[in-house]
């Protein structure tokens, strides 16, 4: 099964982001990995603060936006407040979605696809 690991977003409001002219601030995010919570969890600031666990997995997941090659932590903070959430949102999002898919096959004619969970823990 290939597990889709890059997903595009447009943000709602973009400010604050250089964008080509006449275009909508976008980007690309990638799932979470584990070494990404262990990195964070080491880091000093974050641990001091419960707001920047967010902001630090942001920079990390983040790979892209609008013309923003690499994504640091201020490009983050320059984020409005409805643009972040809206990133905090879709980095769940996309992450829940890759554990509630699973592999089904159907009983009466064979077929493989990809079926999901409508809620997790449910059989």
């Amino acid at each position: 099964m290939n597990v889709r690991t890059i997903f595009r977003f447009t943000l709602p409001k973009g400010t604050g982001i250089r964008v080509e002219e006449g275009r909508k601030a976008s980007g690309q995010m990638r799932l979470i990995q584990v070494k990404d919570i262990v990195e964070i969890q080491r880091d000093g600031g974050v641990q001091k603060e419960s707001g920047a666990f967010y902001l630090a997995l942001l920079t990390k997941t983040v790979k892209e936006l609008g013309l923003e090659k690499i994504v640091t932590r201020k490009t983050i903070e320059n984020l409005s407040p409805v643009d972040f959430a809206f990133l905090v949102d879709f980095m769940h999002e996309i992450n829940h979605q890759v554990i509630k898919k699973v592999p089904l096959t159907c009983g009466f004619c064979g077929h493989k696809y990809m079926g999901a969970f409508a809620q997790l823990g449910e059989a």
